[in-house]
């Protein structure tokens, strides 16, 4: 059997052959791998910077989820995160971590789509204060990045009343489909008054922006200020909030990711968010590639600014 191993943190996976697996247990079933994403998740976890690759041994599969197929019954499954490794031909998984996918299920778009779509859904479903999503003003900080985009629709079929995108670049940000408001992050940073109050802040930027952001936010008196930390696209490791902001204002902050929600939340989630990710078509920028060639084109440019799809 084919497998794709890090040998060496920071390189690329390389194309390997393993002993075929032994026979399911019990409680599992052998299925076919048939499309893995590679999302910003996997690339750290393949350099050993991500929380849950800390103390690994190598050589390490970074997969975390995925779709597979019995090929006794031609059925599909998502592959919950973090319960196979997935850089593979086959596998043999728990069956009560496979969720069973629709008849005719895009494998390749439900396995690149369920990170960026879950990123937010899980934030918005599992951090945000319960019922504080539907009639609320959800300010989306990045909404030009991918997880950002289906973080709008994602707000939105939460029932979100509106929904600000906020981005660097005033040309990409007028292409971001169902925003309400367009706000355009540059310095001296402000958010115009007539925007009004601020209830959910879904922040995949991080670093000086995020406090800009808090600084800026209108609060609606009687309720909290919601920051939820879901990504670090600005490249900062730290936000340094003053601690005069704290003090003035009404802010909840919490964060979301592996290590702030839970198995049993993402089991909880996974049917709602497997529904809505396999309404949403194929994106155009898929790039798919063999598990033979994934070595050749783990660092090119192509692979790094495309979604990276490992169809083995």
């Amino acid at each position: 059997m084919k497998v794709a191993r890090v040998t060496s943190w920071g390189s690329a996976p390389e194309l390997s052959s393993a002993p075929d697996l032994p026979a399911p247990a019990a409680s599992q079933v052998q299925v076919k791998v048939v499309a893995v994403a590679v999302p910003p998740l996997v690339r750290g976890r393949a350099i050993g910077k991500h929380p849950s690759a800390r103390g690994a041994a190598l050589p390490y599969d970074p997969s975390v989820d995925g779709v597979v197929q019995d090929e006794a019954t031609g059925d599909l499954f998502y592959v919950s995160p973090m319960s196979a490794s997935l850089f593979s031909e086959r596998a043999n998984v728990e069956r009560h971590m496979l969720v069973k996918l629709a008849p005719g299920a895009d494998a390749v778009a439900v396995a690149t789509l369920v990170n960026p779509v879950g990123s937010s859904w899980m934030a918005l479903r599992c951090r945000a204060l319960p019922g504080t999503v539907e009639g609320a003003t959800v300010l989306v900080l990045g909404a030009t990045s991918t997880s950002g985009r289906a973080a709008v629709s994602v707000a939105r079929s939460l029932g979100a009343a509106r929904i600000i995108g906020m981005s660097r670049t005033e040309a990409t940000l007028a292409a971001v489909e169902d925003l309400d408001e367009r706000v355009v992050l540059q310095e001296p940073f402000a958010l115009p008054a007539a925007l009004g109050p601020v209830h959910i802040v879904l922040d995949f930027v991080g670093g000086r922006a995020a406090v800009d952001v808090l600084q800026a936010a209108e609060v609606e008196p009687g309720k909290d200020l919601q920051y939820i930390h879901v990504g670090d696209l600005a490249g900062e490791e730290s936000i340094g909030l003053p601690a005069r902001l704290l003090n003035s204002k009404p802010i909840r902050i919490t964060g979301s990711g592996m290590g702030a929600w839970s198995k049993m939340d993402v089991k909880k989630e996974l049917g709602a968010l497997l529904g809505t990710v396999v309404k949403i078509s194929r994106p155009e920028d898929v790039l798919m590639v063999s598990l033979a060639d994934i070595q050749s084109v783990w660092d090119t440019k192509e692979a790094k600014t495309k979604r990276l799809v490992l169809v083995p």
